[in-house]
């Protein structure tokens, strides 16, 4: 990362220094007071430099440091959060400036430098344990954010402050720098709304939260306050997100069939006497009493639409009334709405009333996709806020986004971490100038939508635990989402470092395979998902078989219906002769095939390499590892079996049938491996979620359901009568060109608006190019993209297409990507989605 010129230390001289022998006092010269982040950051450098039996003094100048080495700290740095770290000559002496931005900035680099003490071995000396750095952050805003979905669930950490202390030293050593606690979201009507939980509000003696006393109120107050304390002495700001304001059923009991049993009295845990009538006013006073006992909540999210309770012809007012009152008796304080739903009117009282204003958004419906933004939204929520930007990029603009990844759906017990998708996550926020995302913890959804007595359940059974607290197994996953994020360039030898630790010779090898598994979910979500299971509270790739039987599984759609092919689009292309640019369910199949093997093939050199060394984190690991491959090699196998069997659905020939049998026995036998792998690892019940929505129990039980439907689909192809021509199964394309066009253009980063844009690309083919097409729309997901046939222009292997003057107007940036195919029936899109963004934004000078 280019860093810009600072002044670090007027007069320091940055010399090449001799590594002094066997000096053992250490002076720390801190200048100005430091704070609570600073002195967390200074805790651990000293305890590190301790531990290799370094005597520790502070003076309050170098002048006055007498020790043999000396350590400088200093808050010179413009750049917010920025932080440098170098070796230089100091009074004579070896020392070590330790800079950064601010409290945080301060901070991370003392972090940094007792990380890499930490990490080195014990004969190293302190100075040479420590790189030198210079860093600034790429996202404003790395927010994590956790959900109180559950009761139990939730107060089995909340009260525990040695948990918060473990938890936030972890984000701020990753560089987190705000946590968001979400309250409410479909949970049986807990903490909806939230403020009876902690605290009465006067003049509504009437509200109380179900079962809850005075003595339990007081405590989490408390509790609350503490874990702000807690997390700003890490320099972690405290946003609380208040999603749920009326607890009206239907959609707010997230499934939970339980519910119902308490038709015509109190739920547990849920907040009575609130009612239409006097909604608006409770909650007006209810946030200014909150801001009186949480004085130090640094922001506040709110959910704006119909699950939050309210009904659509409440919203407009209501939101005038509370925005006002607020702003009255916190003007200054950070709002962010959730943006789905979000009328303009309530977007421009909070604008117009002054709030420092984020529109968060979900990044891919409620799941993990892959890193960029879809293509084109699946067409039933394509033309309302309810997924991805929407129509919110509008110009001139007058809020930032936080781009939200919704990764609780998708990665919630198994491991994860692919620092390339970070990466590319980090850049796509770039999109409207708003480099700040959200994503959320490991077992985000962990009991939501369970009964009110079902007590807090253990991930693993006992004999298999190798952490203090189930959160620090997913160390990798915090640790790449906060560094990358602050730092895309981060180098590997942070991680790697911490592998070696955890892995000894293994540990290349349990990288490599974790990276690789790690794209498999995000690819399940993006070309074979059923588009109904979108939601949190419905879908979960890493559990279920995304359809109980083969034919539920072919009506599948994927999440980006413009870059995947679906499995009846397939079929029909298969029964026209035609070619598509999509990417095709035998390249899904092929790309899962080949995950599987890479990461089977890593594990296999990991355990080689290791030896007896195996521990239980190494254990753990590896089955985590075997699971995401049986599922790469399920999907694998199911996505082909899909299109036979679509096939056979339109012209009922027995052949695409038993192709599809075959497909669907290697899936369900690839899913007994994955149940294998998974054996009494994880408890037998992993209640995620509502079990109406198959969002409890084991992989075992999905794989019970999968033999059932096998059973049928063989019983179904014993009946089906042998045609008297059998002609042969449709199988994808082996031999020939399997080649398409290679494209190359250049891309246009910023336009004028009113003129026309040009774009003009290279296309080359062995076969020869057929067609070449620019697809193009504004930066508005509620439009479809029109398209352009791209002209040879005369020079070789040159296409070109115009996009016409008046569709480049202010209120919108443009977009584009190229469709190519050539004469052997192969065809690509352009950008290429593995390697960057499938599209190329246009943004115009305004």
């Amino acid at each position: 990362m280019r860093i810009r010129p600072w002044i670090l230390l007027a007069g320091a001289l940055l010399v090449p220094v001799i590594p002094a022998r066997g000096a053992q006092a250490l002076v720390i010269v801190e200048g100005a007071a430091l704070g609570a982040p600073s002195r967390h950051g200074l805790a651990a450098f000293e305890s590190a430099a301790r531990a290799r039996h370094w005597k520790i003094t502070h003076a309050a100048s170098v002048e006055q440091a007498h020790g043999d080495r000396i350590v400088q700290l200093t808050r010179l740095i413009a750049t917010p959060e920025a932080l440098v770290v170098k070796k230089l000559e100091l009074n004579g002496k070896r020392g070590l400036l330790i800079s950064g931005a601010g409290e945080r900035g301060l901070m991370y680099a003392l972090l940094e430098a007792a990380a890499s003490v930490d990490a080195s071995d014990a004969s190293t000396d302190l100075f040479d344990a420590i790189r030198e750095v210079q860093e600034q952050p790429a996202i404003r805003d790395r927010v994590l954010s956790v959900y109180t979905m559950n009761r139990a669930q939730w107060e089995s950490r909340f009260y525990d402050e040695a948990y918060w202390r473990r938890y936030f030293d972890l984000l701020a050593a990753d560089r987190f720098n705000r946590f968001l606690i979400v309250f409410g979201y479909e949970n049986g009507g807990f903490l909806a709304p939230p403020y009876p939980y902690f605290f009465d509000t006067p003049g509504f003696p009437g509200v109380h939260m179900v079962g809850l006393t005075k003595a339990q109120q007081r405590r989490n107050l408390a509790a609350l306050n503490r874990l702000i304390t807690i997390a700003h002495q890490r320099g972690i700001d405290v946003t609380l997100g208040i999603w749920d304001h009326i607890y009206r059923a239907g959609v707010q009991a997230g499934g939970a069939d339980w519910v119902d049993e308490f038709a015509g009295r109190p739920i547990p845990n849920s907040v009575t006497g609130v009612s239409g009538e006097t909604l608006g006013a409770y909650t007006k006073a209810a946030l200014r009493e909150l801001l009186v006992r949480v004085p130090a909540v640094d922001g506040l999210q709110f959910r704006v639409h119909e699950e939050s309770g309210l009904r659509p012809d409440e919203m407009v007012d209501f939101w005038h009334d509370v925005f006002t009152d607020l702003h009255t008796a916190k003007p200054a304080i950070k709002v962010e709405l959730r943006g789905k739903n979000t009328p303009d009117a309530v977007i421009s009282t909070a604008l117009d009333l002054g709030f420092d204003l984020r529109i968060e958004t979900k990044y891919w419906m409620e799941q993990m996709g892959l890193p960029f933004h879809p293509v084109h939204v699946n067409p039933p929520n394509q033309h309302d806020r309810r997924h991805g930007y929407a129509d919110f990029l509008r110009y001139p603009q007058r809020y930032q986004m936080t781009w939200r990844l919704w990764n609780g759906g998708t990665t919630r017990v198994l491991l994860w971490g692919d620092p390339d998708y970070v990466r590319r996550y980090d850049a796509s926020t770039a999109l409207y100038d708003s480099p700040n995302w959200d994503v959320q913890e490991p077992l985000a959804t962990k009991m939501e939508a369970q009964r009110p007595d079902m007590p807090a359940f253990a991930l693993m059974p006992a004999n298999y635990r190798y952490t203090d607290y189930e959160f620090e197994r997913y160390w990798h996953f915090f640790q790449l989402w906060g560094r990358l994020g602050y730092n895309p360039e981060t180098p590997a030898d942070v991680w790697q470092r911490d592998f070696r630790r955890r892995f000894g010779a293994a540990a290349p090898d349990v990288e490599s395979a974790l990276h690789a598994a790690s794209g498999v979910l995000p690819r399940i979500v993006a070309s074979v998902y059923p588009y109904s299971s979108f939601p949190t509270t419905r879908g979960w790739a890493e559990r279920q078989a995304l359809g109980a039987s083969l034919a539920n599984y072919s009506a599948n759609e994927g999440s980006d219906v413009e870059l995947f092919e679906n499995f009846r689009e397939a079929a029909d292309r298969i029964r026209s002769g035609s070619t598509t640019a999509r990417v095709m369910p035998e390249d899904t199949s092929r790309w899962f095939d080949a995950t599987a093997d890479t990461v089977l093939g890593s594990v296999r050199a990991a355990e080689a390499a290791i030896g007896k060394r195996r521990g239980k984190e190494f254990d753990s690991t590896i089955t985590d590892l075997r699971i995401l491959a049986q599922l790469a090699r399920f999907h694998a196998r199911r996505s082909l079996a899909a299109v036979h069997y679509n096939l056979y659905m339109r012209d009922h020939h027995k052949a695409e049938l038993l192709a599809a049998l075959d497909g669907e026995t290697a899936a369900v036998a690839a899913w007994r491996e994955l149940v294998l792998a998974a054996g009494d690892r994880y408890a037998f019940n992993l209640a995620f979620g509502a079990c109406a929505q198959n969002l409890c129990g084991h992989w075992r039980d999905e794989l019970a359901t999968l033999e059932q439907n096998l059973a049928k689909l063989e019983e179904q192809a014993r009946s089906t009568p042998d045609e008297a021509t059998r002609a042969p199964a449709w199988a994808p394309r082996t031999s020939g060109d399997l080649t398409p066009p290679t494209v190359e253009q250049q891309r246009l980063g910023e336009a004028a608006i009113g003129q026309p844009l040009r774009i003009v690309a290279r296309a080359t083919d062995e076969s020869g190019v057929r067609a070449l097409q620019l697809r193009y729309r504004h930066v508005t997901q509620y439009e479809d993209y029109a398209t352009l046939e791209m002209q040879p222009t005369g020079q070789p292997d040159e296409y070109a297409a115009t996009i016409p003057a008046e569709f480049v107007v202010p209120e919108w940036d443009v977009m584009y990507f190229i469709e190519a195919e050539d004469r052997a029936g192969n065809g690509t899109h352009w950008p290429d989605f593995r390697h960057e963004a499938p599209y190329v934004f246009v943004h115009l000078r305004r």
